[in-house]
């Protein structure tokens, strides 16, 4: 099958990044003839001063994109899409493009974009959901997007206007998300069921040797953002008995995080971003890897990485995150938000070698089975044909 894969990287590489990589390699290696339609997000800093004044309006709507993709796919005699992350620099003009093309297109999910304007149903340091059933005025008055009135506005006419005028709706033949739980609120968003398919994650352990022996500190690593639990994480190390927390990225609370009290009492040790062999040496050496998120965390790639490690993760109990972190079994489970709850967590795995043991192996097992690059390609064979059998509508813009 020859596929078109259209993905917008993001400025700080991300998880997500690290999948739609993953992804191509796996569609390649099932034998299908994959090109990618792509944008980088760096590229915004390099924009003229008459592109800034006009990156809204594309944003929202660009016909020059509609032109190139199309133009794309034709010149590489693609017979279907699949597209990521498309804001903002291809903008969801992408969809009629490749409409125009009579492609069926498949949309791979990994966050609440479709349905917020900044992609996490989490504002002003909790939980939100305003904009779920469309009326995204929420999202701009709270400034949900970088605080800024102006951003917020973009995405939230972004996704006004293409959600009133169907374009996920009329031009997306599938839908295909990592877990049960964001299926659910795209659901509430208004998308049809029957559109839904859920594939979980795959993750490559083929060249990654497990260590399941307890290490001497506890490992972090996301964007730091409040979103994802910092800190509480920091708070729970304030009054530790037992390992060190490593804390790996960055993020715009990179600066809090370097002067809380739990880094400068030496409890916790900020490494900032960690890549290639270094920080695959971090996983290993490490006891266990925590996932504090305190919004609608979908699968993060961490998760992965420490299972094919053999690590235990202590996580948040939201959303999808349960789905994939079972307790006792390869990890436990925390309320999110509880400080006290994490550090007890934290404890009672420093303080039980069988039960770190335990919940090691069952992490690698997860990898072996639930997150097999083998049933990923199962089940998304069977997505691209079913796509191929149920195109989405003609444009119409």
């Amino acid at each position: 099958m020859r596929i078109t894969f259209c993905h917008n990287l993001y400025q700080q590489r991300s998880g997500e990044d690290i999948a739609f990589d993953f992804a191509v390699q796996l569609l390649r290696d099932s034998g299908h003839h994959v090109s990618v339609f792509s944008a980088d997000n760096s590229a915004i800093k390099d924009l003229s001063s008459a592109d800034k004044v006009l990156f809204p309006i594309r944003t929202v709507y660009s016909r020059a994109a509609r032109r190139q993709v199309r133009r794309f796919v034709v010149a590489e005699q693609s017979t279907l899409a699949i597209v990521q992350n498309v804001f903002p620099l291809l903008s969801p003009s992408v969809y009629h493009g490749l409409a125009d093309a009579r492609l069926p297109i498949i949309q791979f999910v990994f966050n609440y974009r479709l349905l917020c304007s900044n992609g996490l149903l989490f504002t002003q340091n909790e939980i939100c959901e305003r904009c779920v059933r469309g009326n995204h005025i929420h999202g701009i008055l709270r400034r949900c997007y970088r605080n800024s009135y102006a951003l917020s506005a973009t995405y939230g006419a972004a996704l006004s206007i293409h959600r009133w005028a169907g374009t996920w709706r009329k031009l997306v033949s599938i839908f295909v998300t990592p877990d049960e739980f964001l299926a659910g609120k795209l659901i509430e968003g208004g998308i049809d069921s029957h559109k839904i398919r859920v594939v979980s994650n795959p993750f490559d352990i083929s060249g990654i040797k497990p260590s399941y022996e307890g290490g001497e500190y506890v490992l972090f690593v996301g964007r730091l953002i409040r979103a994802k639990g910092i800190f509480t994480l920091l708070e729970a190390f304030r009054s530790l008995n037992g390992p060190k927390l490593v804390i790996v990225g960055d993020g715009e609370e990179a600066g809090h995080i370097r002067s809380h009290p739990a880094v400068v009492d030496g409890n916790a040790e900020f490494v900032g971003p960690v890549y290639g062999a270094q920080f695959e040496e971090l996983v290993r050496n490490s006891a266990c890897v925590v996932v504090p998120s305190e919004w609608y965390d979908n699968l993060p790639m961490i998760v992965c990485q420490a299972f094919g490690a053999g690590k235990p993760v202590i996580a948040s109990r939201i959303n999808g995150i349960p789905e994939f972190v079972k307790h006792e079994k390869n990890g436990l489970l925390f309320t999110p938000g509880s400080a006290i709850e994490l550090r007890e967590s934290i404890e009672r795995l420093h303080n039980d070698p069988i039960l770190h043991r335990t919940l090691s192996h069952g992490a690698r097992s997860t990898a072996e089975t639930v997150l097999s690059p083998a049933l990923w390609q199962q089940n998304m064979n069977s997505v691209l044909q079913q796509a191929l059998e149920r195109r989405g509508g003609a444009s119409y813009l």
